[in-house]
């Protein structure tokens, strides 16, 4: 079962355009004569096309609305063995050289072939044609093109393990980001070794990373995998597919996406990923793992638990959580970044999602982001002096239900800010609910308050949790009332001290050097260490 199986099965072939419905291979073969023919996209439905015409078929471009696409090539995003994969992505203002006739456009999302079509149609375009829709009316009437996804990855990774595993290499992912331990580890592994080929699988090939690291795009599937095949070391806060295949002379570090403490249960003992998700494949990551980086006695046994894990712990500390011990460095990056005012204090608010059940999965979803920003500025305000900006900082799967939230002007959007550590390490006082990030300011002590209005349905009902809720060393509120009374009878000297008694009951031992340790450690793994040239 390939994407198109996955679509076909949730129905999403069906629409109610008649006219999109009925598209077939057939229909796109009888109007090709002489006209130009543009992917529109480059969705992994181009390998399909590809794969059907081979070569019979030439393609005059690519076409994309995703700026951050534009001026990479196909191969960047979809690997292709013949000449098409070297062809540069445009924008579709390429389409003004030709009439809306002389061209045919083939859209490769299997998402959004609905809303292109309708770009399309709306800018006079006359033949559009969904591979999506052509391929499962295919499939569907009986033809002879079936797709076994797993077992061509996987053949895939067998034949990419030909390929010599290059000792000096190191793959990196974090859910397509360059942000969580991994950054971090990165740059301390870029201070004292010059011979790495460090390799990062993004979602966003113009991520601004140090010299010495190199991006592929995580959509482009054959690429990671050649990539992951051939690297001596993986580090992933994520897990991998089934279908990867972990060789001798490979290292499979997890750092997992959580500091040193976390509140909420995860992967094997948690009971609705049990009910929901793919219990087999954690088994699976867990069997092939070589380390685990933790930060705590309680994270380490946690996580023997939740990947059931039976190797080598490495208890070094939260690499990601050394940005909290940069106050003064990093406040001024976000501050620039934001064009702030320097003298104002700022306070960030970083809810959580909740679940939205379905029918076989948990979907994330934006509620109870019920905060009122005025009376939160007034009561941090009167209690600690100055003026207060409000940064808001949604769930990474939430980032974009941020335009449906009113917002004063004081308050700031970093939703789609990179690295949220940056954003904690930057505030002068965290507000949250069940978001693990609710530990890190507290490592270095900083005001953290919880503000969770459905604290009994969360805690009961929804989400296991490892720590009693009731037990946290933060002040607790179920409305916005309650939350401005805690700011304004907030104690710090007590407040300190619980939270250094917190800390120690879990073995949370935080210092800013954890980063330094891990790529130490990996260093070592791989040995001939080089120490590059200091200034």
């Amino acid at each position: 079962m390939d994407a198109i199986d996955r679509a076909i099965g949730k129905g999403s072939h069906i629409t109610g355009d008649d006219e999109l419905n009925k598209q077939t291979w057939d229909d796109f073969e009888e109007i090709l004569c002489g006209r130009k023919v543009y992917f529109f996209g480059v969705g992994t439905s181009i390998r399909i096309f590809l794969k059907k015409y081979e070569d019979r078929i030439n393609i005059a471009g690519v076409i994309d609305n995703d700026v951050e696409k534009q001026g990479y090539k196909i191969n960047d995003f979809v690997m292709c063995d013949d000449m098409a994969g070297n062809i540069k992505i445009d924008n579709i203002s390429v389409l003004n050289q030709y009439s809306k006739d002389q061209v045919v456009i083939l859209i490769s999302s299997i998402n959004y072939y609905q809303e292109i079509t309708l770009q399309l149609r709306d800018l006079g375009f006359i033949h559009i044609f969904s591979i999506f829709i052509m391929e499962a009316n295919g499939r569907l009437s009986g033809g002879k093109y079936t797709s076994d996804e797993f077992g061509e990855q996987r053949l895939w990774a067998e034949e990419c393990c030909k390929v010599p595993i290059n000792k000096k290499k190191i793959l990196f992912t974090a859910y397509g980001t360059y942000t969580d331990h991994g950054k971090y580890i990165t740059e301390q592994l870029l201070k004292i070794r010059t011979d790495l080929d460090i390799v990062w699988v993004v979602n966003n090939l113009n991520t601004k990373v140090p010299k010495g690291v190199r991006l592929i795009h995580q959509s482009n599937n054959m690429k990671v995998t050649y990539e992951t095949e051939t690297a001596a070391i993986w580090v992933t806060n994520v897990i991998f597919p089934h279908y990867v295949v972990k060789r001798s002379g490979q290292t499979y570090i997890e750092t997992k996406h959580w500091a040193s403490v976390t509140l909420k249960c995860f992967y094997l003992i948690e009971s609705s990923f049990n009910e929901y998700k793919n219990t087999e494949l954690v088994k699976y990551n867990g069997s092939i793992m070589d380390y685990i980086i933790t930060g705590s006695d309680f994270d380490s046994e946690s996580c023997r638990r939740g990947f059931d894990f039976h190797k080598e712990v490495v208890q070094i500390g939260s690499p990601r959580s050394d940005a909290m011990f940069r106050y003064e460095e990093l406040r001024k990056k976000v501050y620039e970044h934001f064009q702030l005012d320097q003298s104002k204090k700022m306070v960030v608010y970083a809810p959580t999602f909740r679940y939205k059940k379905g029918d076989d999965w948990h979907i994330p979803e934006m509620r109870n982001v019920d905060l009122n920003y005025e009376l939160l500025k007034d009561a941090l305000e009167k209690k600690f002096g100055g003026e207060w900006y409000v940064m808001l900082r949604l769930h990474p799967g939430l980032e974009k239900e941020v335009s449906k939230l009113k917002k004063p002007p004081f308050v700031i959007d970093a939703s789609r800010y990179d690295d949220g550590q940056e954003i904690a390490a930057a505030c002068d006082v965290m507000i949250s609910d069940y978001s693990s990030i609710m530990f890190e300011p507290a490592f270095v002590h900083k005001p953290v308050f919880l503000f969770a209005t459905d604290m009994d349905e969360y805690t009961g009902e929804e989400r296991d949790l490892l720590i009693d809720y009731n037990t946290l060393p933060f002040p607790k509120a179920k409305s916005n009332e309650e939350l401005a009374q805690c700011i304004l009878e907030f104690d710090e000297q007590n407040y300190k001290s619980d939270v250094i008694n917190f800390l120690e009951k879990y073995g949370v031992h935080e210092d800013g050097h954890a980063s330094e340790r891990a790529a130490a450690f990996i260093s070592n793994l791989i040995g001939e260490f080089t120490w590059s040239e200091q200034p």
